[in-house]
């Protein structure tokens, strides 16, 4: 019975174009078997005399990605990740090194692709992530998962996952596969399939009541609420007492207020927290200008966009402001200078939660 031994002990270096040579490291007294597959890493051959730490890559490779295996004396086997697809030797944009996969690989945490290194400056990235077998062989694209995080779930379980960058310039452009993750582990405790979330008019008087979400979790999974009175930056929060069911109707001191909840969801294993979005500021009972439905962001990998959300009455305008967030959506401060519609990423946000902040306006007329 041969042993696995993790992926990350057998790596590859040098850069994925024709011409250019591959090289692997590995002990004295290991065999080594350079392979040609798919762009999928399937349909995998074994390139004949290829057996040495390096290989230089031929017009066959192109369009192919390239692995390699190896034997230890003792018969265990390890596994590298796939590079590819091979350039072609005319071409004006080449991968020069990888890109690399961080983040804990268990279901429910976030992973993030960076983009690798270039023989030119690509304009643009594309991205795309793909499900493998545990040696970072026969992937498929997985739906929807088009941006720069991906967070694992429950079909990833025992599974590698890698990310293919495509990098462009123009009308040039060129795919390149990551580094492959370890195997994707289960969690701790229970996980959800949708999340939780809050409905309700942020008026005081309404009711604003918590969905619990979908959970799997080992027997059956408990709930336990609590809700909280913030600022309007979601700062200085306190507990409001008494309401810890998933109901909570807004009274005269929510008025002006931040409203959020935590809830926690409680198998046989373990118990995950989770920090729901927070509504308001809460209107008053006689405001005319009430915010109905949350608004909501969509995102792209560089860029998000926030919509206008339902009001009881139509806005003339709005105004828009960005909030940089502790991960759990809380102790916000305002981003100078974002005041659109949209919203630029930029490095000061790794590890933050953003906030859009909506103002609806009603025009008089005197």
């Amino acid at each position: 019975m041969l042993a696995l031994v993790a992926a990350a002990a057998l790596a590859i270096t040098g850069q994925a174009q024709q011409g250019q040579k591959l090289t692997t490291t590995v002990p004295t007294g290991t065999t080594v078997q350079w392979y040609r597959c798919a762009p999928d890493v399937s349909h995998c051959s074994s390139i004949h005399g290829a057996t040495a730490a390096s290989y230089t890559l031929g017009a066959k490779d192109v369009g192919k990605t390239i692995t390699v295996n190896a034997k230890a004396s003792d018969a265990t086997m390890s596994y590298a990740s796939a590079v590819g697809p091979v350039a072609a030797t005319a071409a004006k944009l080449a991968p020069t090194a990888q890109p690399a996969v961080t983040g804990t690989t268990t279901v429910g945490q976030v992973l993030t692709v960076s983009n690798g290194s270039w023989s030119s400056a690509p304009k643009g990235y594309t991205y795309a992530w793909l499900r493998c077998n545990a040696n970072g062989r026969i992937c498929i694209a997985i739906a929807s998962a088009t941006g720069t995080t991906y967070v694992p779930t429950a079909d990833d379980v025992g599974h590698t996952l890698v990310a293919r960058v495509t990098a462009s310039n123009g009308s040039v452009a060129q795919p390149t596969l990551s580094t492959m993750t370890t195997a994707v582990t289960a969690p701790a405790g229970p996980v959800a399939s949708v999340q939780p979330s809050i409905t309700g008019t942020a008026q005081q008087g309404q009711r604003l009541v918590a969905a619990s979400g979908t959970w799997t979790g080992s027997v059956t999974v408990t709930f336990a609420y609590q809700w909280y009175r913030c600022d309007a930056l979601i700062s200085h929060c306190n507990s409001i007492h008494g309401a810890t069911g998933p109901g909570y109707k807004l009274s005269a001191a929510d008025a002006g207020k931040t409203i959020t909840l935590t809830l926690k969801a409680k198998d046989t294993v373990a118990t995950v927290t989770v920090y729901l979005s927070a509504i308001g500021p809460v209107a008053a009972t006689a405001s005319t200008l009430v915010s109905t439905v949350q608004p909501k962001l969509t995102a792209t990998a560089t860029q998000l966009t926030v919509d206008d959300g339902t009001w009881a009455a139509s806005p003339s305008t709005f105004t828009y402001a960005w909030l940089r967030c502790n991960a759990n959506g809380r102790l916000c401060t305002a981003i100078a200078g974002a005041t659109t519609q949209t919203y630029a990423l930029t490095a000061d946000d790794q590890g933050h939660s953003i906030v859009a902040t909506v103002d609806g306006v009603l025009s008089t007329r005197s």
